[in-house]
């Protein structure tokens, strides 16, 4: 069977060659070469590039919960409330499945992030909405979550519980009968507590004094800040400089022999000169 289907372009070449019609004009070989041509056969299907099956696995998008806690459908609280601190991934999302609540935000992607220490609660607050699930955090685990209205906020400032000490009374006098503190009195000022040091000496506390240059009025800084210094100071060397300048062009256009020294004034010896000049 393949070897008559193999043969099919040479019968076809010979029933052309036996429908030749002689020209004479032109040659024959060239005739006996058409006539072979006539009778090949070409490619019926066209073929197609190397075919490759893709992959059914991708890259995975590990969506999901991250840190579980008591869910609504777990009232027998199977799954134990796990510790986050903040920053802590709880919750992977498309969309809005979880909403954050108590101590937690949600990022640009829909993931659900611990903004405090504590442990993780999944609930429901009809009093937010009627319809959507919070994720929350709270400081103790045995808290419930949505608090009730009107409850006392609940917030973790980083601080640890210290106790204060009640201050023990010390005693006015030293066992060797100096006091331990004196008053000085004197006329048109106000009074000055006094201490007694280390080395004997009584001395005004260091706030007390900085308290006291405040009530005089003095000013004892002319500038308030550095900045404002360094640019007084820039300004007057420029200004400096700048008389240097003209003082120097005026000694040229006069001359070396006809120098005039001139007594600069203030402005208030300039209004006084004035004033006599008037009368």
């Amino acid at each position: 069977m393949r070897s008559l289907i193999a043969q099919r372009p040479f019968v076809a070449a010979l029933s052309g060659l036996s429908r030749v019609c002689i020209n004479r004009t032109a040659p024959i070989g060239a005739q006996l070469a058409n006539s072979l041509v006539q009778g090949q056969r070409y490619a019926s299907v066209k073929s197609q590039g190397a075919y490759k099956k893709k992959s059914k696995r991708g890259i995975p998008k590990k969506l999901g919960a991250k840190r579980t806690g008591d869910p609504i459908a777990d009232p027998i609280r199977t799954q134990p409330d796990q510790y986050v601190i903040p920053g802590n991934i709880i919750y992977k999302q498309r969309g809005t499945l979880w909403w954050p609540g108590e101590n937690c935000i949600m990022g640009r992607d829909f993931t659900i992030h611990a903004m405090a220490t504590g442990y993780v609660k999944y609930y429901r607050d009809p009093a937010r909405h009627p319809d959507r699930k919070y994720i929350g955090v709270t400081f103790e685990k045995d808290d419930v979550l949505p608090y009730p209205a009107h409850a006392e906020r609940k917030r973790k400032l980083g601080r640890t519980a210290h106790q204060i000490r009640p201050e023990v009374p010390k005693p006015e006098v030293s066992p060797s009968g100096i006091p331990f503190q004196i008053t000085r009195v004197e006329k048109g000022e106000p009074d000055r507590l006094l201490r007694l040091r280390k080395d004997y000496s009584y001395r005004e506390d260091n706030w007390r004094i900085g308290r006291l240059v405040q009530t005089t009025g003095l000013k004892i800084k002319r500038f308030r800040t550095r900045k404002q210094y360094f640019r007084h100071r820039r300004w007057r060397r420029e200004r400096e400089i700048e008389g240097q300048r003209k003082a120097a062009q005026r000694r040229e256009e006069l001359g070396d022999d006809a120098v005039k020294v001139v007594k600069q004034l203030s402005k208030k010896a300039l209004k006084k000169a004035k004033k006599a000049g008037r009368k």
